[in-house]
């Protein structure tokens, strides 16, 4: 078979200057039959973390595509990664994967990617006067909270007395309420569609969070098998935040299941709903994550049908009350819409205090103390406990939604429940069973 194939092809020239080797394969021809042919040559992009050059290039493998990119970007120790979300690209099998035209970012191993959502936004931001606007009233809240307590307050308890137009509030698509969709929500066809995408934005920001100081920390910067659990974890999160849609019904009023904030406002409770992604991931994902019960609890609105929204209190009160009752909704004019954005999420355990740090500690430790037993099973740990980290990070298990007077930014004394694991944890268990679902999408 062989010999046919080089007569087809060859010239008789360079028939003749066959090698011995080649000859051997002639005479038995079961040796290659396992011989790979070489992969399809496919056209991608590069670019610098910076965005002040790009390139097209050609490769058939991540090999290649690395040596291509080292002589565009001569870097010592050069890593790709996808611009879309800042994910590193480290072998074939993923590589071969990715659809041509896909656009690589080219930096060293520590660096803090600027994904392209990223990018987009501080452009944007540089180039519009109101988001100018916005850094000169964030920063105004910096340095003068108390009086810009005031300021609010004084502006809620006007616009009690104004009763502003509600009228307006149960309209949903644009051309219904023009004016509503001004700036940047001229993009989107409804307030829901609108609302949720605040929400994804939200709950997007803290992952950024995440990925900055964990990659930041020296322990991943220092060793190697913390990197590759720190980037395990992290790819383990954004997986299950495609799967819940990055939580986007948290602003949501259509989402037919409801926070149990709502109960003393509301005097009935929806049937349970959920908003599916149209992805078949998202799909296979939440399909999972639903019969299994992983994320439906925190898979809520904070919002009424009507799209009012209630604080649930200072961090210092009880439950989900708010003494000073704030209450408001974004779907009734652009009024409201922008002033919700002062309305935070505020992690009860505190992101950066005290649920990250906890998160290092425990990768230090399955580093650095792999004998070590499970407190649970009293087996050999195997990994840290990726679905409560999730669910503190990122849902309403650890997030309250509060009006900006009610954001007490003192240091709280609550700690993380992340803690290692055995292959005998449920927690494990499921998330394994999980992160298996996108390798069998991936190859089918």
């Amino acid at each position: 078979m062989l010999n046919y194939i080089k007569e087809t092809i060859m010239a008789p020239s360079t028939r003749s200057s066959c090698s011995k080797a080649d000859q051997a394969l002639d005479k038995d021809p079961d040796k290659h039959k396992n011989l790979k042919a070489p992969a399809k040559m496919l056209g991608y992009k590069i670019t610098d973390n910076e965005r002040t050059r790009k390139y097209g290039i050609g490769a058939n493998s991540l090999e290649m595509l690395l040596a291509k990119a080292q002589l565009k970007f001569p870097l010592q120790e050069l890593h790709v990664y996808l611009a879309i979300d800042g994910f590193e690209v480290s072998d074939d099998e993923y590589f071969n994967s990715l659809p041509a035209q896909t656009l690589f970012i080219v930096a060293g191993p520590d660096a803090v990617i600027t994904t392209d959502g990223d990018f987009e936004f501080e452009k944007m931001r540089q180039q519009s006067p109101l988001l100018k606007v916005a850094d000169i009233f964030y920063d105004f809240i910096e340095q003068h909270p108390d009086k810009f307590r005031r300021m609010i307050t004084e502006y809620e308890q006007q616009k009690q007395r104004r009763a502003l137009d509600n009228t307006k509030a149960h309209l949903s698509l644009k051309a219904e309420h023009l004016e509503w969709f001004e700036g940047s929500e001229e993009r989107f066809q409804s307030k829901e569609e609108a609302m949720a995408v605040r929400a994804q934005t939200r709950v997007r920001g803290y992952y950024y969070k995440t990925k900055e100081e964990l990659t930041r920390n020296p322990l991943y910067r220092q060793n190697a098998k913390a990197r590759q659990i720190i980037n395990s974890v992290l790819e383990q999160f954004r997986y299950l935040l495609i799967g819940c849609d990055y939580f986007s019904m948290m602003f949501n009023r259509k989402c037919e299941l409801k926070h149990e904030v709502l109960q003393q406002h509301i005097e009935e409770e929806h049937p349970d709903a959920a908003s599916v992604p149209n992805k078949r991931l998202r799909q296979i994902i939440k399909d999972y994550a639903s019969r299994h019960g992983i994320l439906d609890e925190w898979s809520v609105s904070l919002c009424t049908d009507l799209g009012d929204f209630y604080c649930q209190g200072a961090y210092s009160d009880n439950g989900n009350y708010c003494s000073l009752q704030h209450t408001i909704n974004p779907y009734a004019s652009r009024e409201n819409l922008i002033l919700f954005q002062v309305w935070n999420l505020d992690h009860q355990i505190e992101l950066c205090r005290t649920i990250l740090p906890a998160l290092v500690a425990n990768v230090q430790e399955l580093v650095t103390q792999p004998q070590r037993k499970c407190a649970l099973h009293n087996k050999r740990i195997v990994d840290i406990s990726v679905l409560e980290y999730f669910l503190e990070i990122f849902s309403l298990k650890n997030l309250k939604l509060v009006h900006i007077v009610c954001h007490e930014k003192v240091q709280r004394s609550n700690q993380s429940n992340g803690r290692l694991l055995c292959a005998d944890c449920h927690e494990y268990r499921i998330v394994q069973e999980l992160m298996d679902l996108q390798t069998s999408d991936k190859t089918s």
